[in-house]
């Protein structure tokens, strides 16, 4: 498990500890309609964290056409069998030596507590989208998460507690899912961003950023910032 992270719960989970076998029964909740509606129709998209294919099924519906990465053998087998391209790879690691019309990285991924590490997923962005394209993040915007916190229905329920603000800027929380009567609790460690410092580091990456696709700014929208590199690598 990575530092600050882990998870418990029935089946398999990820190194963020993330569970397989929650994401299996989750489903699509606007996020596909939202992204729909920036893009471009039957656009080649490259999905950063795919998960369990959550996302990715409505966007094949939608006609795009999607290749879906992500670290876990686990998560990447329940997407295959869609007839998409997999690639288990982290995102910082990531070389595919072509580019896309859009890169998508949602699930709060770019709200990683490292500013290191964050700026390897944006350079990944910004290595895979070809110019004119966009790069969609999804970010944790601060007030998101508080605890005590609980939502949901007679089928699903998540409750947030043990809420922690670091010295860091970082802030560590735990997420308990109760679906169908299987309970799943995840420890995780975010750092929201000022629009100064998001701005920098997508500078830093080689992109810009266009616009904010919600009034909250939960969803970004980047380009390429100048040309692309001849030779990406």
């Amino acid at each position: 498990m990575r530092v600050g992270q882990g998870g418990t719960g029935p089946g398999v989970h990820t190194p963020d500890g993330s569970a397989v076998a929650m994401y299996e029964v989750s489903s699509a909740r606007g996020e596909d309609e939202l992204i729909g509606g920036a893009i471009g129709a039957e656009s080649s998209i490259l999905e950063l964290g795919c998960g369990t294919g959550r996302i990715t099924r409505p966007l094949l519906a939608l006609g795009h056409q999607v290749v879906a990465v992500d670290e876990s053998a686990d998560m990447v087998a329940r997407v295959a069998p869609l007839g998409v391209e997999t690639v288990c790879s982290t995102i910082g690691d990531l070389r595919l030596e072509r580019r896309f019309d859009v890169v998508l990285m949602m699930s709060f991924l770019i709200n990683v507590a490292d500013d290191g590490e964050r700026l390897r997923l944006l350079e990944t962005c910004a290595r895979h989208v070809r110019p004119g394209g966009s790069v969609l993040l999804q970010q944790e915007v601060p007030g998101h998460r508080h605890a005590p916190a609980e939502m949901g229905d007679e089928h699903r329920r998540m409750v947030v507690s043990d809420v922690e603000d670091l010295p860091d800027g970082s802030q560590a929380a735990t997420l308990t899912h109760t679906i169908d009567g299987r309970t799943w609790s995840q420890r995780i460690l975010t750092k929201n961003l000022s629009e100064d410092h998001l701005t920098a580091q997508l500078t830093e990456a080689g992109l810009r950023l266009t616009s904010y696709l919600t009034p909250d700014r939960m969803w970004i929208k980047a380009q390429l910032d100048g040309p692309a590199p001849t030779n990406p690598s």
